[in-house]
């Protein structure tokens, strides 16, 4: 973790690090975006997503569409979690993805933003960047 805005130990800062990892990951998995009470559950009621082709998305939107479409393929990889404040904390990590039915990888840069409120911590923003290759290696 790269900033500590409240004194945590480091034991505090590792194991936060893996669970809003583990989070992030839930996310990618089939299982977790065909299930619409799990969903519920991740996602804020104020959630906001801003896709890699400039969409913007709401929490109802993301709930109507995740469970209808087949997931992709998504290896996620240097991830990175800052601790903003004692409830809110940023998720940075790079992604390669694959949609089903196409044969190109995409690669982006991810960013999540997980707030800690009465329910447990829930993605309250997210925003994949495409990679253009013409940038160089991610």
């Amino acid at each position: 973790m790269n900033q500590r805005p409240t004194q945590v130990t480091s034991e505090q800062a590792q194991a936060l690090t893996e669970h809003l990892i583990a989070l992030e990951l839930q996310l990618q998995h089939a299982e977790t975006r065909r299930n619409k009470v799990l969903l519920n559950q991740l996602l804020a009621n104020g959630f906001e997503e801003i896709a890699a082709s400039g969409a913007r998305f709401g929490k109802a939107h993301v709930l109507e569409r995740l469970p209808e479409e087949q997931a992709p393929w998504v290896e996620a990889f240097d991830f990175e979690v800052r601790l903003l404040s004692k409830d809110l904390a940023q998720v940075l990590y790079k992604a390669k993805l694959r949609k089903a039915g196409e044969l190109q990888t995409k690669v982006s840069l991810r960013s999540s933003l997980w707030q800690l409120n009465s329910l447990g911590w829930q993605m309250v923003f997210h925003q994949g960047t495409t990679v253009l290759p013409a940038t160089g290696p991610v």
